[in-house]
């Protein structure tokens, strides 16, 4: 298993009285190594906190920032840092609200633009696809303005992982289309910004890498992931989706291409598992079972977040 990994890392930060609110669950918090620190507000104390991480991608040591959800009191944070940070992609993987329960508040203007501390937003249109939704942004701080774009992802099931990852990975491929490394990190959160969102970034990072190697290490990309934020890649179903998506990937790249794509037999697929020369045995096993887990309170800030990680 993973889920020891990084769990000694300090979060002094999250934890200090000012910047306890700010946090939407009391368990996910963010690593003091790695935190995205804001610039300070006339010394305001808490004033450079955000609970969200720097992750890195693929040749690049700071390609995402993985956050969780915005919450009213962090908006301003949350725009704050998308200015400072140079990101111009935005990446949502929940709903606002799913099975009666808040995941997200809305921290997007509708057709009026609205402000955010210093920073003007302005939306310039919408577009709905069949899996996810297109908005663009215009935010302007101080008569200068860039554009964004906000894709979210409408398609993730409300308890679980999609059955078919072909929509998933279309929804990744067009996200890394767009972004670009001259800008600054894709920005990418769900509710607490660990467990969806750490299954994208997964799948991002693998799907730039396979374009260059004819082998993919996920076990050690888990690890490397949890260095930098908690819980990233939150269950054993989006570990288990992760490779199914991969496979589906592979698949179509030997159909168009030829050749095939290999895991390393000296790479676990979990540390307790055993080499992933096994991996065919562990589909076999694995995917043919269905996969559960349980939530418990998750919505609103001072909650516990828990998906039964792995």
């Amino acid at each position: 298993k993973v889920s020891a990994v990084g769990l000694d890392h300090s979060k002094d930060a999250s934890l200090l009285p000012e910047n306890r609110a700010k946090n939407r669950y009391t368990n996910i918090l963010a690593y003091d190594h790695s935190r995205v620190k804001l610039e300070s507000i006339d010394d305001e104390p808490g004033s450079d906190y955000i609970n969200a991480n720097y992750i890195p991608g693929y040749r690049m040591r700071r390609a995402y920032i993985a956050t969780q959800g915005p919450l009213p009191s962090t908006f301003d944070d949350f725009w704050r840092m998308t200015w400072e940070q140079n990101s111009h992609v935005i990446v949502m993987l929940t709903q606002l609200v799913e099975r009666g329960r808040t995941k997200c508040h809305r921290y997007w203007p509708g057709a009026q633009p609205e402000v955010y501390g210093e920073i003007n937003v302005d939306m310039l249109s919408e577009t709905e696809k069949s899996d996810w939704i297109v908005r663009k942004f215009k935010i302007t701080k101080e008569k200068r303005s860039r554009t964004i774009t906000h894709y979210q992802f409408v398609s993730w099931p409300d308890h679980g992982v999609p059955d078919e990852a072909g929509p998933a990975l279309d929804f990744v491929r067009e996200v890394h289309e767009v972004a670009s490394s001259a800008f600054g990190p894709v920005i990418v959160h769900c509710s607490a910004g660990v467990g969806r969102t750490g299954t994208f970034i997964a799948l991002g990072t693998l799907l730039q890498h396979i374009k260059d190697h004819d082998w993919v290490d996920l076990f050690g990309l888990a690890s490397e992931m949890r260095q930098h934020r908690n819980h990233m890649i939150q269950t054993e179903p989006q570990y288990v989706f992760i490779h199914k998506a991969m496979v589906d990937a592979c698949k179509s790249s030997m159909s168009k291409f030829g050749g095939g794509i290999k895991v390393l037999p000296s790479f676990p697929i979990y540390s307790n598992f055993g080499p992933a020369s096994q991996l065919s045995d562990f589909y076999g096993d694995m995917l043919s079972e269905e996969a559960s887990y349980q939530y418990q309170k998750t919505s609103g800030n001072g909650k516990t977040y828990d998906e039964s990680t792995f």
